[in-house]
This record gives structure tokens, C-alpha cells and sequence, in this order.
């Protein structure tokens, strides 16, 4: 892999622990604003969706989580294996 690809690695990583800090944020906004509204009862395959926001908003953190430790990696080796 070229070194020159790192760059977009890492800013890609930083994207993707950007967005998956805003979606735990909205995880919390989501449950404070449905917590009436569903009677504190989240579901993803609830009627409203409100009631699915929460859950919507997990998944999402765990993706973007996930993207953001895999594009970490990447950067990591391809910078590794500039140096050798």
C-alpha cells in the first residue's frame, strides 16, 4: 500500500469518530425526547419513529465505530509499511 493513501485514512478515521461521537450524543437525545411520547418503550420495529430513533441511532454508533477502528488500522499498516 502507498504512503500516500495514509493521509485519507486518518482523516477518515477522524471522520468516522466524529460521527459515531454524534450519533451516541443523539442516542440520548433521542431516548430524552421519546421516553414520553413511547412510554419509555424504544423498539426498532415500533410504529412511530420516534420509538425507532434509538435504536436507528445505536446501530449507527456501532457502524461508524466500527469504520473508524478498521480506517485506524489501515493507516496504521500503511504506514508501517512505508518504513520497511
Amino acid at each position: 500500500m502507498k504512503a500516500r493513501s495514509r493521509p485519507w485514512f486518518i482523516a477518515g478515521s477522524i471522520l468516522s469518530a466524529l460521527a459515531s461521537l454524534y450519533c451516541f450524543l443523539w442516542i440520548f437525545s433521542a431516548a430524552s425526547l421519546a421516553s414520553g411520547f413511547c412510554g419509555s418503550d424504544f423498539s426498532l420495529f415500533a410504529e412511530h419513529l420516534r420509538c425507532r430513533q434509538v435504536h436507528f441511532a445505536m446501530i449507527l454508533t456501532a457502524l461508524f465505530g466500527l469504520l473508524c477502528v478498521y480506517l485506524g488500522w489501515r493507516a496504521a499498516r500503511a504506514g508501517h509499511g512505508a518504513a520497511a
